[in-house]
């Protein structure tokens, strides 16, 4: 009886031990494929990267009133002539034509942060897990809110990008909760594809998605100013519930960007960054 029990013991480690194998070789193949996926997700953006030229756009300070500065160095009446047009930029040209989903690029400069926006009035997530070849991708791209317009501006254009854990996306906007990296990147630069334009931060704050019928402040929910008192209103708002004061600068325009992520401290958290749009001055070409 003694040796039927010790037996036993030994079947019943060897199937633990057998378990226990495969638990852990289930989860190195998670590990592998996630690796393997992020790997091939990295190289369809730097693909993409490839084909965008130089920014017309320079970020300097005026000399008179010391507040930043966006200089374009092309013709005021062609700049003019080309919003009123609205035509896609030779920059984006040949990425639109492969997709015309493309709605824009967001760049901010010493992060990852470096990527195409898409837009998809119909289907507003389609990019949640979709890269540009609309191929099923888990890192998808950046996307715009639908009730977004860059063609007739919105007042704020809202953009949604995931927070990868190899910090691909919108993962490294999390390095805003540091007020010194703030400080060395204030500024995010945002195209669309019928022009460039240079942002700086007025806010950082952690949020959530809350239900409809919650009676809360819903960022996401600031599309349209009905005026310049509501527009104010949103900005007092957002700089109240700020990480730390931003100190911005005057010479912004009222066009916003709201960049915004998951960040996991509760139940769908958002790490939210907003910025508004530097004033621009034309540089004349000789």
């Amino acid at each position: 009886m003694a040796r039927s029990r010790f037996d036993i013991k030994k079947v019943l480690l060897s199937v633990t031990a057998i378990a226990s194998m495969m638990v852990l070789a289930i989860v190195v193949a998670k590990i592998v494929s996630y690796s393997v996926d992020m790997y091939h997700s990295g190289k369809k953006v730097d693909e993409l990267r490839e084909k965008i030229g130089e920014a017309e756009l320079v970020l300097d300070t005026d000399a008179e009133t010391g507040r930043p500065v966006a200089y374009r160095s092309i013709k005021p009446e062609e700049h003019e002539e080309k919003l009123v047009k609205k035509t896609v930029s030779a920059k984006y040209k040949d990425l639109y034509e492969l997709n015309s989903d493309l709605a824009g690029w967001v760049s901010i400069v010493g992060t990852n942060v470096n990527l195409p926006v898409m837009q998809t009035v119909f289907d507003e997530e389609f990019y949640l897990h979709k890269n540009f070849d609309k191929e099923e991708d888990r890192a998808g791209l950046p996307f715009i809110d639908y009730r977004c317009d860059t063609v007739d501006r919105s007042t704020n254009i809202i953009i949604y990008g995931h927070n990868m854990k190899n910090g691909d996306m919108f993962h490294d906007l999390l390095l805003y909760e540091n007020k010194k990296f703030f400080d060395d990147h204030r500024y995010i630069r945002f195209d669309t594809i019928y022009e460039e334009a240079i942002y700086e931060i007025v806010a950082v704050f952690r949020s959530k998605v809350m239900y409809m019928t919650d009676d809360a402040f819903k960022f996401y929910n600031f599309i349209e100013a009905d005026d310049e008192d509501d527009l104010s209103e949103y900005l007092a708002q957002i700089a109240g519930m700020s990480l730390y004061d931003t100190g911005s600068s005057e010479g912004l325009t009222d066009e916003l960007i709201t960049l915004s992520t998951c960040e996991y401290t509760e139940e769908d958290g958002r790490f939210v960054v907003v910025a508004r749009r530097v004033e621009e001055q034309t540089i004349p070409q000789p």
